[in-house]
């Protein structure tokens, strides 16, 4: 894939695998409306796969879920100091969302809310403590089981037992092993403890390349999810890619001191390690960004390399591949690192493109809101089954194809404790078009912010006269979507 006129600077890449080459058009492959009504989607797989049904056959689908991945950290959201030719290219050809969010900043629960299309609450999954997914939720891999497509699972799961396949995928089960290791890494692969030479995303990519091999003459899914950016940053995590860590700009953010904003942020470990990792005139947040950014160009790299794979195996033309992360990050801003209890856009906006030739016009870009939650219902619509009813979230095809302007009237965001810490910290909050609120349930603290006038979220309005009758409001609907969807104190 190549680059389209992203301005870049100070990068050196030493690459050893073949560059990918450029997005290529391909024929527009139609999917029949009435796959939809053939086969409904149940639940979880028992172990066997439905016959096929007669007729055009439905996509693949390759869901790329990165990890701890800031929104801003893609060329393509107007970076100019990461790297990341190969996602800008994906969103050149295909359709970049612009204000796309997780239903929470943090880890296990997002994963449960993507996989499940639900809100942490209905999930039960509200913490990263001995997070495990419910065996009687549906998932979107059981639903596509259930259609007949061949489900793989790669890379990072977090959701309770590592070693043995569960959750509708089936065909393939690779597993993290060792989470904190970036080189020289252990998997689980089908239930067996495996070590591996080289850099773990290229690992994973390598066992995500050879299920496309396996599979390119059926309909797949594979979830393929790195472990990478999350920290820890090794001191030389890819030697092809290398940041000089002296040009690693600070936040503009950075000069908030948290005065007008709630205790909880104030007295967060990530308020504490910002402290300590901004002696030295921010030489430490520059480091750290400079390794993260690191680990987003390796990404980058070998997402290159799965979709040459897929046009390499003329596939690309039935395929559709679905980027985003289960939550975002903080380096400096409002004096924080990695995150906590609070739903700035750093941490709860999230890097979504959808790429499939021929079928989502290239360079599309989408300002309407969108979730995660979305893409249950999205897929579901793709591989012709039957969307769960009561499931929260849109089918967001049409936005990505340019045939809808659809206009929410808010999507909503619940945090509970960050458990490396364990600071208990309920909260609930929401966005709208313009504004972002945020209640802190223990406390009564709350947030307002004018994401129009105020998109770094610096001031906080929630005691301005001016905004009382905002305010009011946005708390009536916050109030009115817990009562409608079940949610309760925690």
């Amino acid at each position: 894939m190549r680059s389209r006129g992203v301005a870049r600077t100070a990068f050196h890449g030493r690459g050893t695998h073949r560059g990918p080459g450029p997005l290529r058009a391909r024929a527009t492959w139609t999917l029949l409306v009435g796959l939809a009504a053939l086969v409904s989607c149940g639940g979880e797989g028992a172990g066997h796969r439905e016959p096929a049904p007669e007729g055009p056959r439905p996509p693949s689908i390759i869901f790329i879920l990165t990890d701890d991945q800031a929104p801003d950290s893609l060329g393509v959201a107007g970076n100019r100091f990461v790297q990341t030719p190969h996602l800008d290219a994906m969103a050149a050809d295909g359709a970049y969302f612009r204000r796309a969010y997780v239903p929470t900043p943090q880890c296990a629960p997002s994963r449960a809310s993507i996989l499940t299309g639900r809100y942490p609450h209905a999930t039960g999954v509200m913490t990263n403590r001995d997070a495990r997914l419910p065996p009687s939720l549906q998932t979107m891999s059981g639903a596509l089981k259930e259609q007949g497509y061949a489900t793989g699972l790669v890379g990072k799961w977090h959701l309770g037992d590592e070693e043995r396949p569960h959750a509708g995928f089936e065909d393939l089960w690779v597993t993290v092993a060792a989470p904190g290791r970036y080189t020289d890494p252990e998997l689980w692969v089908d239930g067996e403890r495996r070590r591996h030479a080289g850099l773990l995303t290229d690992v994973l990519t390598d066992y995500a390349i050879r299920f496309v091999d396996t599979h390119r003459e059926e309909p797949f899914f594979l979830w393929l999810a790195y472990r990478a950016p999350h920290p820890p940053f090794p001191l030389a995590p890819d030697g092809r890619f290398t940041y000089p860590t002296d040009s690693m700009p600070l936040p503009a953010s950075v000069e908030d001191d948290l005065s007008t904003k709630p205790a909880a942020q104030r007295e967060s470990a990530c308020h504490t390690w910002f402290a300590r990792a901004n002696r030295n005139d921010g030489a430490g947040l520059r480091q750290r960004l400079s390794r993260y950014y690191t680990l987003v160009s390796t990404i980058d790299h070998n997402v290159g390399r799965l979709v040459d794979a897929v046009h390499d195996r003329g596939i690309a033309d039935r395929t559709i591949v679905i980027y985003a992360s289960d939550n975002g990050a903080l380096f400096g801003e409002h004096q924080m690192v990695t995150k906590g209890p609070a739903f700035y856009e750093e941490l709860v906006r999230t890097p979504l493109i959808i790429w499939a030739p021929g079928r989502v016009p290239g360079g599309h870009q989408v300002d309407a809101l969108a979730s995660v939650l979305d893409i249950f219902p999205t897929v579901c619509g793709q591989a012709g089954c039957a969307v769960p009813p009561d499931l929260p979230g849109v089918d967001i095809w049409p936005l990505a194809t340019g045939h809808s302007a659809l206009q929410r009237e808010a999507l909503f965001f619940e945090y509970l404790e960050k458990s490396q810490s364990v600071e208990r910290v309920p909260m609930r909050g929401l966005v709208t078009e313009r504004y972002k609120y945020a209640w802190y349930l223990d406390t009564g603290d709350q947030e307002l912010y004018d994401l129009q006038r105020d998109p770094r979220e610096m001031h906080n309005l929630a005691t301005d006269r001016a905004h009382r009758d905002v305010l009011t409001s946005l708390r009536g609907v916050l109030d009115a979507w817990r009562r409608r969807s079940g949610d309760v104190d925690p």
